[in-house]
């Protein structure tokens, strides 16, 4: 697969469940907006997240040019979306219309009405286990879940289903 843009929060949950080179796995390079970038290095520096993307950065992440302010601003007003949302899913648009990672359901929504693919969390851990890097994507799930990942029912078991985990 070619490169991904990512957001932060599947970046973060990665890292915090010792999964963050499965995105090197599964999709070979990523882009990480600037916003992105200083949330997870500079804001997040005392969680996993910063030092797997400064371990990774020039090797298999990179950091996408700056989206045009002025874009950015009109996404934020009127999708309501944060900054790293809204730059990830204009360096997504700038990159080719790259599939874009993302877990928030109002930026999910936003990318999608712009025709990007969104691959949320979830479904980075279902290509690991068709690609046979990981076992169970249950206990997966059920990691994300411990540590705040919203999850409902009906997708857990669709994933799982799909899978054949259920």
């Amino acid at each position: 697969m070619s490169a991904v843009v990512s957001d932060s929060s599947p970046l973060n949950y990665l890292a915090l469940l010792s999964d963050f080179d499965l995105l090197r796995q599964v999709y070979h390079t990523v882009a990480i907006p600037p916003a992105v970038h200083r949330e997870v290095v500079q804001s997040g520096a005392d969680y996993p997240v910063a030092k797997a993307v400064q371990a990774a950065l020039g090797s298999w992440i990179s950091v996408a040019e700056a989206p045009d302010p002025a874009q950015v601003a009109a996404l934020r007003r009127n999708f309501h979306l944060d900054l790293g949302e809204s730059e990830a899913i204009l360096a997504a648009e700038s990159l080719g219309n790259a599939p874009v990672l993302m877990d928030e359901q109002r930026g999910v929504r936003c990318a999608r009405s712009r025709g990007l693919v969104v691959i949320r969390t979830p479904l980075i851990y279902a290509s690991a286990k068709i690609l046979g890097l990981v076992g169970s994507v249950q206990e997966k799930l059920d990691e994300l879940r411990a540590h705040g990942f919203w999850l409902s029912s009906r997708h857990y078991e669709r994933i799982l289903k799909d899978l054949g985990e259920l």
